[in-house]
């Protein structure tokens, strides 16, 4: 596979980006363009269909987004770009990050359509189409059953996360949506891996595709690597003493099966940690309550397989424990890259048996800074960090749709609670509810106050995220 290489470019502008584009990069902060987004944004703007090779947080939302938010036209409402995702959490995520791009782009509508949204919202919303869709490809091909969804002008399409696509058995989704576009179209294909079975759909739904590539490996100074030398039966008692030696806001511990999450999880819990499973077999509300009280620091610890962390706040993560070692290298450099991002640094812990250690050692883009002995995990370099969360979450009953905002959530809690703003978490707001991370001794009182008076002039229900 060749891959097509750029000269470095200074700056967005030099990538011929719009100027409505340009600013909201701007607003943003991005002050110049990932390894991915050199390589990728030319060759879309000149039309090529692109497979890129390239880990979450390489920037390969914004190479993609940007190309094809330069190329929509606001002024016909209708689907012009498709971009297919494997997870709820990255749809919300994909929109979430086009919308910020596109925040100066005037009459452009972004929706995201999945599993376990109202399907008649979604069907509502498609009587005025957004010109881009992001979505799942079980609810999109829901939506062609029922006729709901019209992909005739839909020029361009994305296939993020090729490879979870396939892993999670979407073939027969995907070819009944390539079926459903035009034929003269622009096809962009992303995935961490280049198994066979990614290259297979890239020869069968890219035309003369031009390659690029930017992996986890590309960005090693930011993340530091350990090892930890144990046996399996010390595994459990490794994982609590290596967590007891760190700060463990923002800590992912990575395991291969679904059961092991839960049980890992709960030997967690058992040793005081704020620690909760993620796992794909979870309910939809359970998993987003979960992200939630991640997100705004209640729940310091996920336990995670890899299909179930797709979509992870990259702004909290700040540490990955492998606790089991994935098949291939490829996956332990994808998870290992969800941390050391946008210019943050990170840690990396591996618990490695023999077996696995010997394995570890034939990954040749895998580098261990140090390893450490189970002994010197008893004895912290630091004290240990608080394993009760210092924060407890809110759940408010209204939410964008009713006009409410962060600065009323913040007023409120400053008037009726005696709160400071710095006391006061991450506040998220959703179409009809919004969450709000408050100190613990202020939870009660936050409830009982919030609950007796109004927000913004209106009553709602305050109650607690457990």
């Amino acid at each position: 596979m060749q891959l097509t290489n750029y000269q470095t470019m200074a700056t967005f502008e030099q990538l011929k980006l719009k100027s409505s584009l340009l600013q909201g990069l701007q607003a943003l902060q991005y002050t110049s363009p990932t390894p991915i987004q050199e390589q990728a944004i030319p060759l879309l703007l000149q039309g090529h269909d692109v497979a890129g090779q390239a880990e979450t947080g390489s920037g390969k939302t914004a190479a993609f987004g940007l190309a094809l938010l330069q190329n929509i036209n606001p002024d016909v409402q209708q689907v012009q770009a498709l971009i297919v995702v494997p997870t709820r959490e990255l749809a919300v995520q994909v929109r979430q990050e086009l919308k910020q791009y596109a925040r100066f782009v005037p009459n452009l509508k972004i929706s995201a359509f999945y599993g376990g949204h109202s399907f008649r919202l979604e069907e509502g919303s498609l009587e005025h189409p957004p010109q881009v869709l992001v979505g799942t490809p079980g609810r999109l091909t829901d939506h062609l059953s029922r006729r709901t969804l019209n992909l005739s002008m839909a020029t361009k399409v994305v296939l993020d996360e090729a490879d979870k696509l396939l892993e999670m058995d979407f073939e027969e989704e995907l070819d009944q949506l390539l079926t459903a576009l035009p034929a003269k179209r622009q096809t962009i294909l992303f995935s961490a891996t280049m198994e066979e079975n990614v290259k297979q759909l890239i020869a069968n739904s890219l035309q003369d595709p031009k390659f690029v590539q930017a992996t986890a490996s590309a960005v090693p100074d930011r993340i530091q690597y350990f090892g930890v030398k144990l046996q399996d039966a010390q595994k459990r008692l490794g994982l609590v003493q290596l967590l007891q030696s760190i700060d463990t806001a923002g800590t992912v511990v990575f395991v291969n099966a679904r059961l092991t999450t839960e049980e890992v999880a709960q030997h967690l819990q058992d040793h005081g940690f704020s620690a909760k499973p993620l796992h794909g077999k979870l309910e939809q509300r359970e998993r987003d309550k979960t992200m939630t009280l991640f997100r705004n620091g209640t729940t310091a610890i996920l336990v995670a397989t890899d299909l179930a962390a797709r979509g992870l706040d990259i702004d909290v993560l700040q540490q990955i424990v492998h606790y089991e070692l994935p098949q291939h290298q490829d996956a332990y450099l994808h998870r290992s890259g969800r941390t050391g991002r946008a210019g943050k640094s990170g840690m990396v812990y591996t618990l490695l048996n023999t077996r696995e250690e010997q394995k570890l050692a034939q990954w040749p883009e895998v580098q261990v800074n140090k390893w450490l002995e189970l002994q010197q995990l008893n004895k912290p370099a630091k004290p240990a960090a608080p394993t009760t969360p210092a924060l407890t979450t809110l759940h408010i009953s209204g939410g964008r749709k009713g006009k409410l905002s962060p600065r009323d959530i913040v007023g409120a809690l400053i008037a009726e609670v005696g709160l400071n703003v710095a006391e006061i978490g991450k506040i998220e707001i959703q179409d009809h509810h919004s969450f709000v991370a408050v100190p613990n001794y202020a939870a009660k009182q936050a409830v009982e106050k919030l609950n007796s008076a109004k927000i913004k002039g209106k009553k709602y229900k305050v109650s607690y995220v457990r």
